[in-house]
């Protein structure tokens, strides 16, 4: 296939002074075009499954509405004005790009079908990933709860694989307590408990 077939030109518009300069600039830095500098960060943001996920489920949206329901937490409007800034893009669910990609790989999530899946399986045990979570926070970012469904995900993963889960995106949660969610967690879901190193 030639790139006509699988590329599409995006044009932008009215993009603010201010914004443009700084694309200049670092476009001049990176030794790149600024098209070639938007081409690239549109394509990391808008290839990420997760952040795709969050900004177009009815089931997320639901569930976050849920969750802040539960919690008596503000949601973030991010998006009732119909727009959207980049670094909202790239801090979906309080998650950064590198942390999605972690999930994606040790949770094996290649698309929007895995996560559909997982939200699913995870919506009996939300409000207990909700009660668990419980942080001196402002608001709850929009995909909050496809973010705790990854939580519940991961918590019937073998010892091994959730020792890399919480090195890679927990390691800010003490180490006895994060087990101690996973044991919460599989308790619930009927799970064996963990096999793991006293």
């Amino acid at each position: 296939m030639g790139d006509k077939e699988t590329n599409r030109v995006l044009t932008v518009r009215n993009v603010p002074a201010d914004v443009d300069a700084a694309i200049t600039l670092q476009a001049k830095v990176l030794g790149r075009s600024k098209s070639e500098l938007v081409q690239e960060l549109l394509s990391v943001t808008f290839s990420d499954p997760i952040g795709n996920f969050i900004r177009t489920s009815e089931l997320v949206a639901l569930m976050d509405r849920e969750i802040a329901k539960v919690t008596g937490l503000p949601l973030s409007e991010v998006w009732t004005d119909g727009g959207m800034t980049l670094s909202e893009v790239w801090t979906d669910g309080g998650m950064t790009l590198s942390e999605s990609r972690e999930f994606c790989r040790l949770l094996g999530i290649l698309n929007s079908d895995d996560l559909q899946r997982i939200m699913m399986a995870a919506v009996p045990w939300l409000h207990l990933r909700a009660r668990q979570h419980d942080a001196d926070i402002p608001l709850l970012p929009q995909g909050v709860s496809l973010r705790y469904a990854l939580f519940i995900e991961a918590a019937g993963l073998d010892y091994q694989t959730l020792t890399a889960v919480r090195r890679s995106l927990y390691l800010m949660a003490g180490e006895a307590q994060f087990w101690h969610q996973v044991d919460e967690v599989r308790d619930a879901r009927l799970l064996p408990p963990m096999d793991r190193p006293a």
